[in-house]
């Protein structure tokens, strides 16, 4: 075998001797004569025989040796010489000095516990970067505009250059560290390790490196979208603490635990071949290093031939700052803090019973350019909800529905505009005319509506909106052609639904009730007038009417309306309401003319008044203090002595009758579905007095029609009078109702397949059947292309019974017929002008004038 000792004295030869070799064409060379006698004694490396010798005295120093090419004895003989590099098989020992960091503690320690605290100091790594770099809105959108990485100021720009330097230095240290690492882990042949440690080092590499490459990119984002020099030198530092986090956590561990001399922090590799050895650090460097790097310089460069930031173009596509739309904020100088959203808050009945209830929305903007020339698209809002009293969002904030803290909105999304009228939009929320004039002049403070400017409008319904809390709503547009959003949002009033009042029905957001339960009265409170007037909403509140009334809207609080009062009580003189004399009393209002201004005709005591209506099958006694029951069965109204029967209930006949001493009354009943019989007496009916589809017999009952009908008074049971039929249904020259046979027919009355009246949409034919109106005919009086069209459909005008066109984008040309537009009938962003050869047209509201919005 071949010992280490005889190994050791192998030393690079440059003298003319005879040097051995394996079958592996490995050499082996002595420095004295006592070595070479070693050498003749061994057997090569790989146990086979002894190794001859080759003749190197032509060979001049052993690197012409390791670049030569011999002939292999050992190998077999079939006429074909094997020539093999000769190599220097001495051992190479390199020593890798590794860092004290997290990662190499991992695996140096071979330890798994070691593995958890470095997961979650990445976790918070990865977190911190997300945080920075993804989710705050101030490294995307400043100042009213995109972030971009060229900055109108050269100090910035230098600064960013010399961070990015500094960076790639920083970064380079943790590359270098990884690079180490992985040499030690992927060396061949392989370093002596546990399996564990083998896995925990892959693992804490890949770690590693995942971090350096995250920080590296991140970097580049946080630097390009530095808009100061002392911004771009904070970032860099939050950059550098990130990255270090691990190096803070390893040196706490190695302190707290005293253990940085328990572990070996270097590592030794064996290699045979001189030359292989520096071969393989530069692919790993290749690799690890530049292959990032070169990732990231790419990024830079497009980012800056773009100018727009690379997390703004993952997060939110190819963006610029060109033509934002504007929202009408109050700083623009605009007359009446003009405009904000404009919110319609409905009317509820209840908080209870509202609280899925929504607000309707509507909001102006202007764009640079006008909506449908060309490929341009109209803008988009967007609107957020956020609880009043937290910071007000930037318009990158309310696209991504989120309130001024980062927090999400109770309410969010967007939705498209539409040109507007804005002159309309202003006159129908209750702007003056200044404002609009104002919006039309160019220059400082000036809009130059329809000059450099056009108005769009957006309007949506936020359903169940979140009325437990005091909210205001946040709009900001975008420009969907660049991306570019407006500086600032426009943001409404605060919005909130108050606690109706007790005995409030209904009252708006602010609490101010609309309308009251039965009994009470709205009216406004006097000690909160100031107030009313302060916040430009009067307070109103429920009050009580007077003591059992129902309505006192006309007397006011603590009275009562005539005829309003509860059963069983009267309204006084002075507008309170008595109690009646008597329990069954319904009805005692007092009477000025019956008392001749004095009480002396009053019935009892003052707190209750005399009975005057009494309840049918009732009647008012003599003295009026009190209802009693009539004693004739079935009477509805009977004299003061009861007994006298005035009139029957419906569907009976009162009879008289005597019995030898004394008229007896009776009230008896009418046939069935008869409501009266005074003429024909009991069990039969009065003419024309049979309910609704019944008819009277020749014996004095009632008898149904026939079915579908609801008269057939003339005609006779089981049949219906002409017209009576209902609709779809007709006599057909019969006598019963039976379904129209002529499709589209409402009345078919006088032949069988014939129709006489169509329903609306068809027209009568010559033929009388029905047939579909002609195009845009809404109501005809004939069918097809006859002219015979009595209402057009929206759009159309009637001539000559002909239902025509009106004017390109308009709506309406009842009064000027086809062709022309009549008065603010065009469509939104169209307006009617009198033009030279065409008349009365509508025209695209380029530059309005102040006669084209009347």
């Amino acid at each position: 075998m071949f010992h280490q000792q005889s190994f050791n004295k192998l030393q690079p030869w440059t003298s003319s001797r005879s040097v051995p070799w394996d079958a592996r064409g490995r050499c082996y060379r002595a420095s004295t004569e006592s070595d070479m006698a070693d050498l003749e004694d061994i057997d090569n490396l790989d146990g086979s025989p002894k190794a001859e010798y080759v003749d190197m005295a032509a060979r001049h120093s052993w690197q012409d040796l390791e670049l030569s090419y011999v002939k292999n004895p050992a190998a077999p003989s079939n006429g074909n010489s094997v020539r093999v590099p000769l190599v220097d098989s001495q051992p190479q020992e390199e020593v890798i000095d590794l860092s004290h960091t997290c990662y190499n503690l991992i695996f140096v320690s071979g330890r798994a516990s070691v593995l958890a605290p470095m997961l979650a100091v990445a976790v918070g790594q990865f977190g911190m970067l997300w945080i920075v770099g993804w989710t705050s809105p101030e490294y995307f959108f400043e100042s009213g505009q995109w972030v971009v990485p060229i900055s109108d100021y050269w100090s910035v720009n230098a600064m960013k250059c010399l961070s990015m330097l500094l960076t790639l230095f920083r970064v380079s240290g943790e590359f270098k560290d990884a690079a180490k690492l992985y040499r030690v882990l992927a060396h061949r042949p392989a370093v002596q390790m546990t399996m564990q440690q083998r896995f925990l080092g892959f693992g804490a590499f890949i770690l590693q490196y995942l971090v350096a490459v995250v920080v590296l990119l991140m970097a580049i984002q946080l630097i390009l979208a530095s808009t100061t020099p002392i911004a771009t030198i904070g970032k860099l530092w939050v950059v550098f603490t990130t990255l270090d986090f691990d190096n803070y956590l390893c040196n706490f561990i190695l302190f707290i635990f005293d253990c940085e001399h328990a572990f070996t922090w270097e590592a030794r590799l064996q290699r045979r071949s001189a030359r292989r050895l520096g071969g393989e650090p530069l692919r790993t460097w290749l690799l690890i290093y530049w292959a990032p790097v070169g990732v990231a310089l790419a990024c830079v460069c497009v980012s800056v031939y773009f100018n727009i930031c690379p997390l703004t173009a993952v997060h939110y596509g190819a963006v610029r700052n060109q033509e934002p739309v504007l929202m009408l904020t109050s700083n623009m100088g605009l007359p009446q803090s003009c405009c904000a959203p404009q919110v319609i808050v409905p009317e509820s009945d209840s908080l209870a019973l509202d609280q899925s209830a929504g607000v309707q929305v509507s909001v102006p903007c202007v764009s640079p350019g006008e909506v449908g020339t060309g490929s341009r698209r109209p803008p988009r809002l967007y609107y957020v909800v956020v609880p009043d009293g937290r910071p007000s969002p930037s318009s990158l904030q309310v696209m991504e529905g989120r309130g001024g803290d980062g927090n999400r909105g109770l309410r969010y999304g967007h939705a498209e505009a539409t040109p507007l009228q804005m002159r309309w939009w202003l006159t129908s929320h209750g702007f003056a005319p200044a404002v609009y004039e104002a919006m039309r002049k160019s220059g400082a403070g000036g809009l130059g509506l329809y000059q450099n400017t056009f108005p769009n409008l957006a309007e949506w319904t936020i359903g169940d909106f979140p009325w437990m809390a005091r909210a205001r709503i946040f709009v900001t547009a975008v420009n969907q052609d660049t991306g570019a959003l407006s500086p600032s949002p426009v943001q409404s009033a605060v919005i909130m639904r108050k606690v109706c009042s007790a005995h409030c029905l209904r009252c708006d957001s602010e609490g101010a009730c609309l309308a009251c339960d039965s009994g009470y009265v709205l009216e406004e409170r006097e000690q909160d007038q100031h107030q009313a007037l302060a916040t430009g909403h009067k307070f109103r509140v429920c009050l009580p009417c007077g003591d059992g009334c129902a309505q006192c809207h006309k007397s006011g609080p603590g009275r009562c309306d005539e005829g309003k009062c509860v059963l069983g009580r009267g309204l006084s003189l002075t507008g309170q309401c008595v109690p009646c004399a008597g329990s069954i009393c319904s009805g005692c209002d007092e009477e000025a003319t019956s008392l001749g201004g004095s009480a002396a005709d009053s019935v009892g005591t003052p707190t209750e008044l005399p009975c005057r209506r009494c309840p049918a099958t009732f009647g008012l006694t003599k003295d009026r203090r009190s209802c009693e029951p009539c004693q004739v069965r079935g009477c509805r109204r009977c004299d003061a002595l009861l007994d006298f029967c005035q009139e029957c209930v419906e569907g009976s006949t009162l009879k008289n009758r005597s019995d030898g001493t004394r008229i007896v009354q009776d009230c008896l009943s009418c046939a069935d579905h008869c409501s009266r019989c005074e003429l024909l007496g009991e069990g039969r009916c009065d003419p024309e007095r049979c309910d609704q589809g019944f008819s009277l017999t020749p014996t004095g009952v009632c008898a149904p029609c026939s079915m579908h009908c609801s008269n057939c008074s003339k005609a006779g049971p089981g049949h219906c009078d002409s017209g009576s039929c209902r609709a779809g249904y007709g006599l057909q020259g019969g006598t019963d109702c039976s379904k129209c046979q002529v499709e589209g027919c409402d009345v078919c009355d006088l032949s069988l397949g014939r129709c006489d009246v169509c329903r609306e949409g068809f027209g009568l034919t010559p033929d009388r059947s029905c047939e579909a109106c002609a195009t845009a005919c809404k109501r005809c009086t004939g069918a097809g292309v006859s002219p015979g069209c009595a209402e057009c459909v929206p759009g159309f005008g009637l001539d000559a019974g002909r239902c025509l066109a009106c004017a390109d984008q308009c709506e309406r040309c009842a009064v000027r017929g086809p062709g022309f537009c009549d008065e603010d009938s065009c469509s939104v962003g169209w307006v009617v002008r009198n033009v030279s050869g065409s008349g009365y047209i509508c025209v695209r509201n380029k530059m309005p004038h102040s006669h084209d919005f009347g």
